[in-house]
């Protein structure tokens, strides 16, 4: 070419490559975008481009080779035009300088070597990484702005892209492949994965990724993971006056009351304060009757049913205590509606029991989760187990069980646990405070190098 056309033929390079480049950022932008809510502006407002946005989302085939055509005719086209265009005044100026032979036939191999691999970098740069991380960041804008386009290529190329489905497709029968056969299912880590990459990017609060993260749990678990345990249940005896019960309500903040017989494996009712309190208040002659008169029939639930049958269950009776019995028909604990629902939006009661003192150091119930400690105090649990509470973990480090007035303590992964306060078999209260770095650095190799084992100290 002669007269300034390398200059024509860089004009018509640069323009395969935008080329390249719209159709590069168009198929990023397409996986970016929501059908969902494409859908929702088409039915909402009527959006024109939504609609081709969603037709060419709910028909990928036809879209993905559409882009693939011209993709890879653009990328074909501007490497040989470019290598045949620029290449030759190259070789006519060497020749002008008196170049020739086999010397010519290197500078003209070299040329045409160099201008593609020129070619490639700028191919590479602007027609694929930076259009694509363009849509990527951008996706719906990036997809309005050459969907109309993309549309008008689709038609074009509709012969070439039937042509090519149907091969595509021969081809994937030969190899034993079913059209509809996917492993893409979108599962709850999918989800939660999505929601995380959300909240990194300050879109998604961190309490919305906690609150569908519980949700997702809350199918999984049975009525023993959440139940209050027998050790732990507030009841009230059959023949207790209601003027007893009045007081317990107030005591407790209960409003709700398993009634025993005898002991806790003999529940024969429920008493509520919504159906005492009224009668109480209008008739003083209630106060003496037993509880007896005015419970309800107890609701039992297996301990291995889930939560959530047992929430819908609730739900349409309208119980709000559940009382949960193992294989014998024994009281194992008692569900109520607060329980499942806090297992959802969180506890309703701070920190769980877990309480930090002015100088640092926590008291904590020894009925706390001990994974819920874990997590408070950043520890890694134990690989076995076999222990829910704070209490459990204490007594299966210690290896016996404190009487009243002992106060053993067991070190573990840089804190100090001290039981401060026992009931019955149970330790009730434990302070916990953080050991000083040099009493860490004095402990023995062993126990340095197995950080989650247990250092017991009797007092």
């Amino acid at each position: 070419m002669e007269d300034g056309s390398p200059w024509i033929a860089i004009l018509i390079t640069v323009v395969l490559v935008a080329i390249n480049g719209m159709l590069a950022s168009a198929e990023i932008a397409m996986m970016g975008l929501s059908a969902t809510k494409l859908r929702a502006a088409v039915e909402e407002k009527g959006d024109k481009k939504a609609r081709l946005l969603l037709k060419m989302k709910e028909s990928p085939s036809d879209f993905l080779s559409t882009i693939q055509i011209g993709i890879t005719l653009a990328g074909l086209l501007s490497g040989a035009f470019a290598a045949d265009s620029l290449a030759a005044p190259i070789v006519a100026w060497a020749a002008s300088m008196g170049v020739e032979g086999t010397a010519l036939t290197v500078v003209s191999g070299a040329s045409t070597f160099l201008i593609t691999l020129l070619m490639t970098f700028f191919t590479l740069v602007f027609g694929e990484l930076v259009p694509k991380r363009v849509a990527m960041v951008r996706p719906e804008k990036t997809a309005r702005g050459i969907v109309t386009l993309i549309h008008g290529m689709s038609k074009v190329a509709r012969p070439l892209v039937r042509l090519l489905a149907v091969t595509t497709n021969g081809v994937l029968r030969l190899l034993r492949v079913e059209q509809d056969d996917s492993d893409e299912h979108v599962t709850e880590e999918d989800i939660l994965l999505m929601m995380r990459e959300g909240q990194a990017q300050g879109e998604i609060e961190e309490q919305e990724v906690e609150l569908l993260s519980n949700v997702f749990a809350f199918t999984d678990l049975d009525a023993e993971s959440v139940m209050t345990h027998r050790t732990e249940i507030e009841d009230i005896e059959a023949h207790a006056p209601v003027e007893e019960l009045v007081q317990r309500m107030a005591e407790t903040g209960h409003t709700k009351f398993p009634v025993t017989k005898e002991d806790i494996d003999e529940i024969v009712g429920v008493v509520y304060m919504k159906d005492i309190i009224p009668l109480y208040i209008q008739d003083s002659g209630v106060a003496k009757k037993p509880v007896s008169e005015y419970m309800r029939p107890p609701y039992f639930v297996f301990e291995k049913k889930s939560v959530d049958e047992i929430f819908a269950d609730m739900r349409t009776s309208g119980e709000e205590l559940a009382v949960v019995v193992d294989d014998y028909g024994g009281t194992c604990g008692i569900i109520t509606t607060t329980d499942i629902i806090e297992e959802i939006v969180g506890s309703t009661e701070e920190e769980e029991g877990i309480h930090k003192n002015e100088d640092g150091s926590f008291t904590v119930d020894g009925q706390t989760e001990f994974e819920t400690l874990c997590e408070r105090l950043n520890l890694s649990e134990p690989e076995e187990e076999d222990y829910d509470t704070l209490g459990g973990f204490l007594l299966d480090s210690l290896g016996y069980v404190p009487t009243q007035g002992q106060t053993p303590t067991v070190d573990y992964q840089g804190y100090r646990f001290q039981i401060a306060q026992m009931d019955g078999a149970l330790p009730r209260s434990v302070r916990i405070w953080h050991l000083p770095e040099e009493k860490k650095e004095d402990d023995s190799p062993e126990e340095n190098e197995a950080e989650t084992k247990e250092k017991v100290t009797k007092e």
